[in-house]
């Protein structure tokens, strides 16, 4: 993957992406460009309790026969002095009453910036 570096003007805007990545932290060195990005999730300490986005330990959806916790979810801020994370959550934890199941097979990212 390459992630593109354009930009308009003298100072670039704000630019967060994120989402199901499905890349293992040892992977994430093959993608290119990455380290004009700051991982939110790194920025705020690595918190432990939102660190495994797919967890089958935890989410049963798949009914896999192993266990598993990885962090395949993950949000990216462009270096700026403009924003700033502030807080990130996991969510989608609790399963829905209409069938006894999560949203998804992953925990959703909450996360929060604060701007300037």
């Amino acid at each position: 993957a390459v992630v593109s570096t354009q930009s308009t003007g003298d100072s670039p805007g704000i630019c967060i992406f994120g989402g199901d990545m499905n890349v293992r932290d040892f992977e994430m060195s093959r993608i290119k460009n990455l380290q004009i990005f700051k991982d939110v999730w790194e920025e705020l300490g690595r918190e432990q309790a939102c660190r495994y986005t797919w967890d089958t330990s935890a989410n049963s959806n798949l009914g896999a026969p192993y266990k598993s916790r990885l962090r395949f979810d993950r949000i990216y801020l462009r270096e700026t002095t403009k924003c700033a994370p502030k807080s990130l959550s996991l969510v989608g934890k609790t399963r829905l009453m209409s069938c006894d199941m999560f949203p998804s097979d992953h925990w959703g990212l909450l996360a929060r910036f604060t701007v300037t």
